[in-house]
């Protein structure tokens, strides 16, 4: 399935990296200032095949047949809609990756179709930005009220990627090795380029009218070294929403008592469903059978 680029996708993806609200492992984050400092001078190179990317969506019928596409099968069953979630999660596409906006609306076309009876997010995800999350909450949620049965596997699943896979009905965790879940915490990152305009010899001047005092202040007040005030208006208000939202979704599951596990410690292996990060321990094979299994046994009670 391919999806056509935004053609101003390059200005709205600076501009998320430039926002620098995450829920990310900070492995991850630290490479975000190189990666961003690339697009400011101008380095990232538009590849030759163009602006297509294909997002590699399949679909499995109830015996485990494999269909390039989804929401159809040579036996006209109902099948199972295989979306990948992979790599770290931004709102728009770019040349290299596809966006929360573009999985959304796959989420919503599969929740649509008669023909899809369930839907797995295969997940390998270390989190993103934070503005990746409504799209993809809202089709999921949509996805859950037309009777589809959501199924989240990981591989990672952490920060923002694992608040999408507690979405999902049930989660799978992949191996016992190193599937890794959690980050459950609230990062953000900016940059001041004060000194980098000044090495170009260009003077940096930031005015305020008098009637605007407050404007910007958080961040002001950050590149003084202040640091209170973002962390008590805007870090640590969204800290507890993602926390809530995990204990909601994994209510009478989730272990609140293990060290760490609502502030930012992730996880590995068969210690994920030990603390109720995730179901059980299975492969993306268990996961699409599960989903299937679920559908029947869903239909069945809707029929009878």
């Amino acid at each position: 399935m391919q999806r056509q680029l935004i053609a101003n996708w390059r200005q709205l993806f600076k501009e998320e990296l430039l926002r620098g609200e995450f829920l990310l492992q900070p492995n991850l984050a630290a490479g975000i200032p190189s990666q961003l400092l690339s697009i400011l001078r101008g380095h990232d190179q538009t590849p030759s095949a163009g602006p297509d990317l294909n997002i590699d969506v399949k679909s499995y019928d109830y015996d485990g047949n494999e269909y390039s596409d989804f929401g159809q099968s040579e036996t006209q069953e109902t099948v199972v809609a295989v979306i990948p979630l992979k790599g770290v999660m931004t709102k728009y596409g770019t040349y290299y990756s596809y966006g929360a906006v573009d999985i959304a609306q796959i989420i919503t076309e599969a929740a649509n179709m008669e023909t899809v009876s369930g839907i797995v997010l295969d997940i390998d995800s270390g989190g993103g930005s934070t503005a990746a999350i409504p799209p993809l909450e809202q089709s999921i949620l949509y996805a859950k009220s037309q009777g589809k049965v959501t199924i989240a596997h990981g591989d990672t699943a952490c920060s923002a990627a694992y608040w999408i896979a507690s979405l999902c009905d049930y989660i799978f965790a992949n191996n016992t090795l190193n599937s890794t879940f959690g980050s459950i915490g609230v990062m953000i990152q900016f940059y001041s380029y004060q000194k980098y305009f000044e090495q170009l010899g260009i003077q940096y001047h930031e005015i305020y009218a008098d009637q605007s005092s407050q404007k910007n202040k958080l961040f002001r007040d950050a590149e003084e070294g202040n640091y209170d005030p973002i962390k008590a208006d805007l870090l640590n208000p969204l800290a507890v929403m993602f926390q809530e939202h995990v204990r909601t979704a994994r209510a009478g599951k989730l272990k609140e008592t293990t060290d760490g596990i609502l502030s930012g410690r992730t996880y590995t292996g068969s210690t994920n469903v030990d603390i109720g990060l995730a179901d059980q321990i299975g492969t993306l094979s268990d996961a699409i059978k599960l989903a299937a299994n679920l559908s029947i046994a869903k239909d069945f009670i809707n029929n009878y």
